[in-house]
Parts: C-alpha cells; structure tokens; sequence
C-alpha cells in the first residue's frame, strides 16, 4: 500500500512538473519550429538566424544574412533541415551548424521558390512547400517538393494557391498541406516515400465563424498532428488555432495572442508550444514564442 502511494505520489508530481512548465520567449516572426534532442529550435526570418532554448537559456546557434529562415527540422543523420525562404533555397547543416548541403534546383532544373514550411519521416526525408507569391492576383505556383536521403529534391505536388504549412502522418499514410490563399487544408495519400497521391480538401475554413481580427489574406498556416492523429491548424492573421478530427472535423477553435500565428510543436511534456507575431508589416516583427495553457481535450 505504501509503495503503491508512493508510486501515485510520484506520478501526480511529475503531472504538476509537466504542467508548471511555461514559455513566454520574446522572439522576431517565429517558425517552423522542432523539438530536437530535448531542446527547442525555431526561425526568426527577418533576423537570418535559428535560435535554440535549452535548459531555460535561448541562445542563436545558427546565421546566414539573406536567408530569411522558415522552418529548421532534423534531418536523421545528426543534423538539421533549414529553409531559406527569402534566398529560395534549402540547406542542410551538420550537428555543429556548418553546410552540408545546399539545394537550389529541383531534379529537371527548376529553381526552388520561397521554401517555406517543413516535415520529415522517421528517416529525416524531408517534404516541404515552395509556396509562390502572397498575393490573392498571383497564379497558383505554389507546389510540394520530396527530399530523398541522396538530397535530391522532386517536386510531388503543384498549382496550389500559396502551399503553407505541411505536415506528414505515416501512421495512416497521409500528407497534409495548408493551401492558404485558398483557405483550406489539403490532404494527399503517400505511398513509399516520396510517392503522393492527388489533393483532396481536408478542411475548408469557410466554415469557420468570423475570426475576432479581419486580416484579407488570413489563411491555414502551420499544422501539427497529436499522439490521437487529430490535426492542429494555425490561421495566419486570425489570431486563433483549429483542432481538427482524423476525420476533419472541427473540435475546438482556441485563441492566441498572436495576430499571425505561424507554426507549432509539442514539447517533450506533451504541452503544446505555439509561435507566430503580432504585426508583419514592420521587421523585425515582434512575436511569441509560448506554451498553451493546459485545455480539456
């Protein structure tokens, strides 16, 4: 009986440790954000750089003038995927942050354009989208592109209004891609990797309520899957976070500070991390980096 209090004890103090655990880091346009190794790794496009927060402490571990990263994720080889969305092109590091390799050109020679968000497999084969213009008069140029373990990138997918936020579920063999001029969740079957099926909608966010904020080119953004495989939505310039079913289903609309939330990721406690900026029309766009408040599920 004792041991079994103990054991109770125990678990409903490491519950509250896990609950006691809050973020609140200044940050500059924040994305594409990764959990590697039990540190936090995010983007900050206007200033160029990738910063970590580790042990209480956030530090910039990686620059490149001109850049303009995006998204940073591991690349399952010790090292990092980062997107350079403003130089239009794909870079993978090292463990120490020095190049490895940088993509510019797809396999038939097509100049990638604007990388922007990431995802990769257990094997740190990395799809991400090259979203286009962000203009509701641009063509649909956006597309999806598969990076395979010879870093060789392919495009998958194309003609899509502004491809987003993209994120991988190989439980059930899908890709599912923010379309978000076109306010609406995509999702694509996979077969082996690299091998996508055609588009379907997912989810349209026309069938939202009016957001609590009016922004023109509000739109789905970042996406993140949870350990149940429902999907969670950040609308871009609406301030607020979609949690949807494996079936596409609305289950929770919860607000964030951030007008232009971007992205998200899950700590290892299993809190729900979230990152986006409060203006971005004026850099360096200031923003949060922040952990949700405990909500029921």
């Amino acid at each position: 009986m004792r041991f079994g209090l103990l054991v109770l004890g125990a678990a409903l103090a490491l519950h509250a440790a896990a609950e006691e655990v809050r973020l609140k880091e200044q940050a500059y346009y924040p994305e594409g954000p990764a959990v590697v190794g039990g540190a936090l790794y995010w983007a900050e496009m206007p200033l160029h750089r990738i910063r970590r927060h580790k042990d209480g402490k956030t530090t910039t571990v990686w620059e490149e003038p001109g850049c303009g990263p995006t998204s940073i994720k591991p690349d399952g080889r010790g090292g990092f995927w980062i997107l350079c969305h403003l130089a239009h092109l794909v870079l993978r590091v090292n463990g120490n942050f020095q190049i490895v390799k940088r993509l510019e050109t797809d396999g038939v020679g097509r100049r990638l354009a604007y990388p922007n968000d990431a995802t990769v497999d257990r094997r740190g084969q990395l799809y991400f989208t090259s979203s286009g213009v962000f203009s509701l008069s641009a063509p649909s140029q956006g597309a999806v592109y598969f990076v395979d373990l010879q870093d060789q990138p392919h495009r998958v997918a194309e003609g899509l209004r502004y491809a987003n936020g993209i994120r991988i579920d190989e439980k059930r063999s899908r890709l599912y891609v923010s379309e978000h001029l076109a306010r609406r969740v995509l999702v694509m079957s996979v077969g082996k990797p690299g091998e996508v099926g055609a588009p379907s909608v997912f989810f349209d966010l026309a069938s939202l309520p009016p957001a609590s904020v009016a922004y023109p080119l509000a739109g789905p953004d970042g996406l993140l899957l949870d350990d149940k495989g429902r999907l969670y939505v950040a609308e871009y310039g609406a301030a607020r976070v979609m949690l949807l079913s494996t079936e596409g289903k609305l289950q929770r609309v919860i607000p964030v500070p951030m007008q232009f939330v971007t992205n998200f990721t899950f700590l290892p406690t299993g809190q729900l991390v979230v990152v986006g900026a409060f203006q971005n029309d004026q850099p360096p766009m200031p923003g949060l980096v922040m952990t949700l408040a405990p909500f029921a599920h």
